[in-house]
Parts: C-alpha cells; sequence; structure tokens
C-alpha cells in the first residue's frame, strides 16, 4: 500500500544544521525529520574540538575573518565570512539556552559567553574554539535532541533514508510545462521494510552531511556517503568546488586499520608532530609550524611519509600537563586506552584521513539552493565560507548560522501549490545474485579515490580513477534502474556520483591551492583560478 504523509517541512539530516533548522520552523508547521540511523548518527556528534567564534575582548571579528580567509587560500567570499562569524556569539548562546555544556574557566559559573574556556586549533590567531572537553559535537547533540523529542510539532522517522527528492521529473505533465525546478518533498524508504513512502513537504532542508566514505581511510561515520549532493545533483542543483576534500592530519592509525580522529586541539595545547626518528618537521613547511592550517599540516606528513616508506608519524602530547590533557581530552584517552596507549607517556601514531568536505551543493548564507523550496545547510553545502580549505571549528559555526538562517527565512510562511505526485514506481523483485557480483564496487570507489584523488593529484592518474569510476556508476545505475531500491545500493550510487563530481572538479582546477594539491602545477594561479569550480 502507497503511503504519503504531508508536512510543512521536510528534513533530511539530524545533525546540527539539520536539528536546529527543524527546532526554528516547528512554529510555522508540522516537520518530519528523517535520518537514516539514530538520530544521534551523524558527524556532528563526531565532532571533537569545538566551534569557532570571537568571544573574547582581545580577539575581533576582522581577525577571525582574515584568519578564514588566508585558511580558504583567499577563495572563500568575504561577505559570507563576515556574516557568518559576526553571527557566532549569539548563535554559540542560543546553543547554551538550549542547554549545551560548553567546558569553564570556572564551572557552573552561569550560563553566559563570559565564563567560556576557549582552545585554539591550527590556522587561528586567538584561543576563540569554544568546546566542551572533546566532544563538542556529543554535547550540542544531546540538547538539541531533547529539544527536538520535547516538542510536539517535530515527528522523528529513524531508519529511513531518502532516494529522490521529488521534482518535476517525477511529474507527468500533460497540461504544460513547469519552468525551473522545485522541490516538494522526497521519497523516503524505510529501512526495515524496504517500503518507499512519500514524504510531501512545502520546504524541504537537506542536512546530510559530508561524503567521506567515499575514501577507503576516512575519520567520518559510515553513514557519511554524499547522499545529499548526490540527490540535489541528480534533480539538476550545481555543485561548487568538490574539489577541496580536507584531510584531518592526525587520525589514529593502526596496522589493523582501527580510524578515529585525534583532535586539532591536542596541537592547539602544545602536542608536536614527530617523525618516527623523534625528529621534528612542521617548522620546514609553515612558520606557524604545528599550528600551520589543515592542508598544509597534511600534505607535509603525506610528504614526509613517502619520502620514508613509511606509513604514520607521532603526535607527542607528553610536554603538556598531564592533568590538563587528561581533563580536556578524556574521549581521545579513553579510546587511545583501548589501543593500550597513554598519551601522557606515549607518542601517539598518527596519519592524514579524508574528513571534511569544503565544497557541495552551491548555496546562500539563508540556505537557499538552485531548486525552489530546497534548503541546503551544514556540510552538504557550499556557501563561500571555506573556500579551498575549511578553518578548524568553523563547520558547526557554518552550519549554526545557515540553518538557524534557513529556518528564519521569509519565504517559509508563503503558500505553495503541490502538484499531483505519484508514489514511487519500482520493479518489485530485487535480484540478490547480481548485487552481491557489483556490491564491491563501494570498496573499489574507495580504494581509486584513496590511490588516485588524494592528498597530492596527478592530472594523468585523475583522468584513470575518472575513467574507472564512470564506469563503476554505469554499472551500479544500471542494477538501480531494474531493482527495487535497497539502502546499500542508494548508497553505493550516490558514492559514485560523488566520487565523480570530486575527480571532475579536480580536472577543471588547473593549479595547486587549499586542499586541492596538482604535482602537475605545484602552485596557485590567481589570474585563472581565483574562483570558484562549478558543475
Amino acid at each position: 500500500m502507497d503511503r504519503f504523509r504531508d508536512y510543512d517541512f521536510l528534513v533530511i539530516g539530524s545533525g546540527i544544521a539539520g536539528l536546529v533548522f527543524a527546532l526554528q520552523v516547528s512554529r510555522l508547521g508540522r516537520v518530519a525529520v528523517v535520518t537514516k540511523r539514530s538520530l544521534n548518527d551523524c558527524n556532528t556528534d563526531y565532532a571533537q574540538g569545538g566551534i569557532a567564534a570571537v568571544l573574547d575582548h582581545q580577539d575581533s571579528f576582522e581577525q577571525h575573518l582574515n584568519d578564514t580567509w588566508l585558511a580558504g587560500a583567499e577563495l572563500g567570499k568575504k561577505v559570507v565570512i563576515e556574516r557568518v562569524i559576526k553571527d557566532g556569539p549569539k548563535l554559540i548562546q542560543y546553543l547554551i539556552d538550549l542547554g549545551t555544556d560548553f567546558t569553564r574557566v570556572v564551572e557552573n559559573y552561569d550560563k553566559s559567553l563570559e565564563n567560556l574556556s576557549l582552545t585554539r586549533e591550527g590556522g587561528h590567531s586567538h584561543r576563540r574554539v569554544a568546546y566542551a572537553a572533546d566532544s563538542t559535537g556529543h554535547q550540542i547533540m544531546e540538547a538539541l535532541i531533547e529539544n527536538c523529542y520535547q516538542n510536539e510539532g517535530i515527528d522523528i522517522f529513524e531508519n529511513h533514508i531518502a532516494v529522490d527528492l521529488i521534482t518535476q521529473h517525477h511529474i507527468h505533465q500533460d497540461d504544460g510545462f513547469i519552468p525551473g525546478i522545485s522541490c516538494w518533498g522526497a521519497y523516503v524508504m524505510d529501512t526495515k521494510t524496504n517500503q518507499v513512502e512519500v514524504f510531501r513537504a512545502k520546504k524541504t532542508m537537506m542536512a546530510t552531511g559530508g561524503a567521506s566514505q567515499i575514501y577507503a581511510h576516512n575519520t567520518n561515520p559510515d553513514v557519511a556517503t554524499g547522499d545529499g549532493m548526490a540527490m540535489a545533483r541528480l534533480a539538476g542543483a550545481r555543485l561548487a568546488n568538490m574539489e577541496f576534500v580536507q584531510f584531518h592530519p592526525t587520525s589514529f592509525w593502526s596496522p589493523d586499520g582501527e580510524t578515529f580522529l585525534i583532535s586539532e586541539a591536542v596541537r592547539g595545547e602544545g602536542a608536536v608532530l614527530r617523525l618516527q626518528d623523534g625528529s621534528t618537521f612542521m617548522e620546514n613547511y609553515h612558520e606557524m609550524g604545528n599550528l600551520a592550517p589543515r592542508d598544509i599540516v597534511s600534505r607535509a606528513i603525506d610528504a614526509e611519509l613517502k619520502k620514508r616508506g613509511e606509513k604514520y608519524c607521532l603526535l607527542d602530547a607528553t610536554g603538556i600537563d598531564h592533568v590538563k590533557l587528561k581533563k580536556h581530552f578524556p574521549y581521545i584517552d579513553s579510546r587511545l586506552r583501548e589501543q593500550g596507549i597513554d598519551f601522557t607517556k606515549d607518542p601517539i601514531p598518527v596519519a592524514p584521513a579524508a574528513h571534511y568536505f569544503c565544497g557541495g551543493v552551491l548555496s546562500t548564507i539563508d540556505g537557499l539552493t538552485d531548486i525552489r523550496n530546497l534548503y541546503c545547510a551544514g556540510e552538504v553545502a557550499c556557501t563561500g565560507l571555506h573556500g579551498a580549505n575549511r578553518l578548524a571549528s568553523n563547520s558547526l559555526l557554518e552550519a549554526l548560522v545557515v540553518a538557524w538562517h534557513a529556518g528564519n527565512h521569509p519565504s517559509n510562511s508563503d503558500p505553495v501549490d503541490f502538484p499531483p505526485i505519484p508514489p514511487w514506481q519500482q520493479p518489485e523483485c530485487f535480484y540478490e545474485n547480481e548485487w552481491v557480483i557489483i556490491s564491491h564496487n563501494r570498496e573499489i570507489i574507495g580504494t581509486i579515490m584513496q590511490g588516485y584523488v588524494g592528498i597530492r593529484r596527478s592530472r594523468r592518474l585523475l583522468k584513470y580513477a575518472l575513467s574507472r569510476i564512470e564506469n563503476i556508476y554505469n554499472e551500479i545505475n544500471n542494477f538501480y534502474q531494474h531493482n527495487a531500491v535497497r539502502k546499500e545500493v542508494i548508497e553505493t550510487r550516490n558514492m559514485a556520483v560523488i566520487a565523480i563530481a570530486v575527480i571532475r572538479s579536480a580536472l577543471l582546477r588547473k593549479e595547486s591551492r587549499g586542499a586541492h594539491f596538482l604535482i602537475d602545477v605545484p602552485h596557485r594561479d590567481d589570474a585563472k583560478y581565483k574562483l570558484d569550480t562549478i558543475i
């Protein structure tokens, strides 16, 4: 039986961007939040370091803007940067008012901005990162989830995956052409029953996070398969700056492939990167040394490891006060102890891993996209804040600000005319034997991207990777068109779409800038390429 669900607002994704938007628009109508797994299974929950904002009288908006602009290799949009940064303090207060428990200089002092403990991360000229120990994202999610569950206007649908946005592509248009592209919700599959339902909505917020799962080694939860970017792309939205994939320089390394993030704030508190022989090296790559922007640190580590034929370097935090170290980083401490490492005595083996997409669906600071009635916020979007490389802890800030603006946009009260929306059409059969043959494509995508589209790239290998992954996409899409949908098929299709977008963008940018380093042209070319890459 076909099911139609009617809402005023549909939110796809459940991180900080999705839930902030849901809370804001719940004043105006009924809201559905759909998420692939549980509400807190998202990139926000994994965010350790914190959220950057000007919260100290010795800091200034101008300095935060300049740090963001420089870290982004001067490709960011200054108007966007300024607006996001200036909204930071009031919206961190908003998170506090919702119940987020940030670490404070004096505990239980008050709930204002005055007493927040601030740390410093790479690329920042001041201590301006508010944090909650080393589980900032988790603390923010706890507060947002509690507020959403208490809100009678918000319905939560866990274990649901969006299949396609509902646009003109799905509408039979006997009476003429509907100009432009509009979104009227999404087709959504219940992953427990494999039934696809119509979620009809006046406004849809895409808050699906990033796509780092397209790389074999990454710091993201396995739900980060680029679903929102791919759906928007397939519906006709533009993608921007997809070549700028940021690799986090300090992901825990182990022989068995165990990976988790070692927050940049560890270096902010004084940890030092060393080679396996104990020597330091970052002073040879940047004047800020261990606190250089992420793209520079990742390339430096990558270059040193390849020079020596080694798989990891060391992050030495033993010089930091032991009590302070354990108090600030309890989650990292517990994860390292599971691996038999005491980071007050032992250096931590680390290596770069794919972490964050600076590009995404081309969007405004209000979350508006090419598609009417479709918002995007968070890592899925490209607003122009990050430019070619994200400044540490600006990601939660951007997601918060853009989602808040989208949730308060004047158009949210506008009426929407719905065309007749058909139920999802698909074959009834799922050919398991065929899927077994091509299901390994997900792993192959990760291997190709890691090897040929990583930290250091060449045009020859990019072209090779594009040919391979286009063939994989055709194979997956052919299966998708002739079988009933399943979660694994949708995710693998989306991963292939985004991998192709990353490679095509990388081939369009014939220079090195920020997180895109091309060994064929290892320098910037401001005359030709100081602009966005648009697909």
